[in-house]
């Protein structure tokens, strides 16, 4: 007998919602504001009260049997109570009633279950939206007779009849066809086996693998096959392949379809960000202004009875469908993501403060895998994404017009500044503190509170306000994080000339802590990279556990496809690299002489770069390489297709990037599309106030504040570099390193060990 299981949550949203998409009335901030809010009901409730009470239910149809499960909000058994709690931040009489009818019928299901599994003849049924800014609970109560609810439960489940019948006909089709799927490249390449049964031992361990292995061994393959395989056999539930650049998603499309060819029948959507995909940008989401939000859930049960046979969910998939049926396609997306196999989107979906996916894996109680793909980029984009700032300036221009009921909100947050201002600073341009300071909190949520209270009355009141709706998002992610503090945290102030320049921010110097946490609700994760060395330096880099796994591959190529050599004779250091810069020159002069086809050149700054090409060209660059692109700041996407083209297409390309951009990492150019690359440097993170301030946190941390802040990060730079050669078994080329630090061995032990190292000079190799 085929067993699905369905959370509550999943079921009611299913049966239960109707009408327009309209986000003013979210009832719950995702992450840990509903989280923290939950708990401040729960203490306020008596010794009998049981929070977070799990239920369970199976339910037969002929030969399919759906497990139904969830965690009530509360129970209380002496009380007769079911209670479902709803956080928000506006008064619960501007929520209409479609959407307190839902979550009331959540209620319902809780209680009838309860109901059933206690025998009970009658329950209470309480909704309680809880404002987490004033602490006010406002309570819907009904009760229900225990034949009342059942019948509700047994109503719920004939609305969901038709879909169940449909998911469970295609696991069928999807279980068949993975237990016959072979892998689709035929061998293994060498590598690629012991790649595969690592990543399936950690799915059926529900462990954490930390797996390095070299660029162009064909990762995204060796990991997806077995994580697929992993499904039919039932040793997780879904699958979540993250990745740090559109490339890597396009990679793990490819792979996919690849697979989809050998047989394979699971469905994967890929999630696309709101502002790419959205069809009524700048309107809001809601019925009065989107026609795509209007009606929407009324077209919805046939856009995903579409959506859920097509199997292949990409943007494009998505978007097609979205205006055939006339439904936003962002809100699909979403609305698909509990019934799909595997989901391919940007780590911003599972690691974020709002994160759409992690949430999901948070709630539905399935057994998610991850599949994180570069993994090194990881902790520097969630120090990014946990971040807030905040500037007086824009303050003041959203308060020269505030739309009405928010003028006392903004002035008060102005006096939180302007005392901050007045205070005694370590430096008089900057400040950095351990803590908060509760006014400026305060204000910041009496803002937000009336800010919601205008959205509810006006929905598109923000929207007329650009500049107003921005600072209302920062003002929100400024309390997110402020839910989320920690001693990794910095509140740090910065002013400049101008009477309006004062900026407050949230830094987050070690994301660590917040990644564990969300890594702690997965089933595995397995995080993959070329550059994942030391081991446990990357461990705690990204909040994994001490007993993290960790296995580097051994590169599949022979050591002779790629000559690296060591120019140590030019010391680039920042102090040093004026005078330096004629003996750099000509050191790429002559590998340019001797090196005919495409070359990539890296220098770890724009400045850099443009000193030594102004030196090139007075060395004769131009004539000796007619075909010269030079990497520019703030490029379009037009220019890097530009040179991806011309790497295609010619064979006499000198390319002038920056080492850790976009051309450093991820791009795929096999054959004679690249033959060297030069890199100038160690790639060692500029010398600045923020960078020292992480190299005094690891100092006092881990004992290691140059390793962990300077010379991790920036040899991860070099190897990704490297890496940009050897794609392929029959792809062969070289690279130069310069720097004298490529003569020391802290930095010659982090180059990737398969490749054999020689030392060069203008007048050739040494």
């Amino acid at each position: 007998m085929l067993e699905l299981a369905v959370s509550v949550g999943e079921l009611v949203a299913f049966c239960h919602r109707a009408g327009d998409i309209d986000h003013r009335f979210r009832p719950s901030p995702t992450g840990e504001q509903g989280v923290a809010g939950h708990q401040r009901v729960y203490r306020r409730r008596g010794e009998t009260y049981r929070s977070e009470y799990p239920v369970e239910y199976r339910h037969r149809e002929e030969d399919l049997q759906l497990c139904l499960r969830g965690r009530a909000d509360g129970y209380d058994p002496a009380a007769g109570l079911v209670e479902e709690i709803k956080t928000c931040r506006i008064r619960p009489a501007l929520i209409p009633a479609t959407v307190s009818r839902m979550h009331l019928a959540q209620g319902r299901i809780y209680a009838a279950l309860i109901a059933i599994e206690q025998d009970l003849p009658r329950l209470e049924v309480r909704l309680t939206w809880f404002n987490i800014d004033s602490g006010e609970e406002t309570p819907l109560s009904q009760s229900y007779s225990r034949a009342e609810l059942e019948d509700f439960l047994a109503a719920s489940l004939a609305s969901f009849s038709g879909w169940l019948a449909t998911l469970a006909q295609l696991r069928r089709q999807r279980d068949l066809g993975l237990a016959a799927l072979a892998f689709p490249h035929g061998d293994f390449r060498r590598g690629q086996r012991e790649i595969a049964e690592l990543v399936y031992k950690c799915i059926d361990q529900g462990g954490e693998l930390l797996l390095e292995a070299p660029t162009g061994i064909g990762k995204t393959a060796a990991v997806l096959y077995p994580a697929l395989k992993a499904l039919a056999t039932g040793k997780h539930d879904r699958i979540a392949y993250i990745t740090a650049k559109t490339v890597g998603r396009r990679t793990a499309e490819e792979t996919l379809e690849t697979f989809r060819r050998a047989g394979l029948s699971a469905s994967a959507l890929s999630l696309t960000a709101k502002e790419r995909i959205c069809f009524s940008p700048g309107k809001a989401c809601h019925g009065d202004d989107c026609r795509f939000a209007r009606g929407y859930y009324d077209r919805l049960p046939g856009a995903m009875a579409a959506a859920i046979r097509s199997r292949a969910l990409r943007q494009a998939d998505i978007e097609a469908l979205a205006r055939e049926f006339e439904v936003c396609p962002y809100q699909l997306a979403l609305d698909l993501l509990p019934w799909v196999d595997l989901v391919i989107a940007d780590l911003h979906y599972v690691y974020s403060l709002t994160a759409t996916l992690g949430a999901q894996m948070q709630q539905d109680g399935r057994r998610w895998t991850v599949l994180l793909d570069e993994a090194h980029n990881l902790p520097d984009r969630a120090r990014r994404m946990y971040r807030a700032s905040l500037a007086k300036a824009e303050l003041m221009a959203v308060r020269r017009q505030p739309p009405p009921g928010l003028g006392a909100a903004l002035d008060r947050i102005n006096r939180a500044l302007l005392a901050l201002q007045r205070q005694q600073w370590r430096e008089p341009d900057y400040d950095s503190r351990p803590e908060i300071p509760a006014d400026l909190q305060q204000a910041l949520a009496d803002f937000a509170a009336a800010a919601g209270e205008l959205v509810a009355r006006d929905p598109a009141a923000l929207q007329r306000q650009p500049a107003l709706l921005d600072f209302y998002f920062e003002v929100l992610q400024f309390l997110r994080l402020a839910d989320n503090w920690g001693d990794d945290f910095r509140f740090e102030l910065s002013r400049g000339d101008g009477r309006q320049s004062l900026r407050v921010t949230l830094n987050c110097l070690d994301p660590a802590r917040l990644l564990g946490q969300r890594q702690g609700l997965l089933h595995s994760l397995t995080a993959f990279s070329a550059t994942l060395s030391p081991p446990d330096w990357s461990r705690k880099a990204l909040g994994l556990g001490a007993e993290a796994v960790f296995r580097r591959e051994a590169s599949p190529f022979d050591q002779g496809q790629l000559e690296v050599f060591l120019a140590t004779g030019v010391d680039t250091r920042y102090s040093r690299r004026q005078q330096t810069l004629p003996d750099l020159a000509a050191v790429l002069m002559a590998w340019l002489r001797r090196e005919s086809g495409n070359c990539i050149i890296y220098f770890p700054s724009y400045r850099y770069l443009q000193d030594c090409l102004a030196l090139l060209r007075t060395l004769g660059l131009d004539e000796l390489r007619p075909c010269l692109w030079v990497q520019q700041r703030e490029q379009p996407d037009a220019g890097r297709d530009q040179l991806l083209q011309l790497l295609e297409t010619r064979r006499d390309v000198a390319a002038l990037c920056i080492l850790g951009g976009i051309f450093g990492e991820g791009i795929d150019l096999p054959g004679e599309q690249l033959t060297s690359v030069v890199i100038v440097g160690v790639g060692l993170p500029q010398f600045n106030r923020d960078t020292e301030q992480l190299r005094e946190w690891f100092q006092q941390r881990y004992g290691a504040g140059f390793e962990y802040a300077y010379l991790y990060p920036g040899m991860q730079k070099v190897d990704q570099a490297l890496g940009r050669v050897i794609r392929a078994s029959g792809d062969r080329g070289r690279a130069l390193l310069v720097d004298s630090r490529y003569g020391e061995r802290q930095y010659r032990e982090l180059l990737p060990p398969w490749w054999r190292y020689q030392g060069w000079s203008s007048a050739g190799k040494t």
